[in-house]
């Protein structure tokens, strides 16, 4: 497979001695971030006695808290395929994260929720969530993280499928940049 390069940014570096210029891109710096609060939050889950959840695992969990409790939905959320979170989902029910429950509309479908024995974690998870808010601010000032809140808050657009549509989309400008 050939990634173009569209923006004139250059190729990419594969030399360890130099710096990468992935490094540079905005999901470089986003994965980063993931990366850290997951590590900080299932640090802190075990330093409470808790079992550390994996990545998919805890990504799941967020899904759910934040209202997406259909598998199908969740599998198309985060890019993985309805078994892959069927498996990861059955770990999180077996251990009393997660129930899983039919759907009265469609019998076919079940949907997920957190349990309610789950609330003890549930509650450290989220306490801990807004304390490393606030190491964020203290770090590198709360009009940051205002800032990071509001962009990441801001609806991006539809995914873009084809380089013809991320062609389509550089052309287009929006609104605020037009300005």
């Amino acid at each position: 497979m050939t990634v173009r390069n569209l923006t004139g940014h250059g190729k990419y570096s594969v030399d360890p001695g130099t710096p990468r210029t992935f490094d540079h891109h905005l999901i470089a710096g986003l994965v980063r971030a993931v990366d850290w609060f997951d590590n900080c939050l299932q640090n802190i889950l075990a330093s409470e006695g808790f079992e550390p959840l994996h990545r998919t695992q805890s990504m799941i969990m967020v899904h759910i808290a934040s209202g997406i409790e259909s598998p199908a939905e969740i599998a198309r959320e985060m890019g993985l395929s309805r078994q892959n979170v069927y498996h990861m989902a059955k770990t999180l029910i077996e251990n009393g994260l997660i129930e899983q429950s039919v759907d009265p509309v469609d019998p076919r479908r079940t949907h997920y929720h957190l349990a309610g024995s789950a609330m003890k974690i549930r509650s450290v998870a989220l306490d801990t969530l807004r304390n490393l808010e606030i190491v964020v601010a203290n770090r590198i000032g709360t009009s940051s993280v205002s800032a990071l809140q509001e962009i990441l808050g801001t609806d991006w657009g539809d995914e873009i499928q084809d380089t013809e549509g991320m062609v389509t989309a550089m052309e287009t400008r929006s609104h605020e940049r037009a300005r």
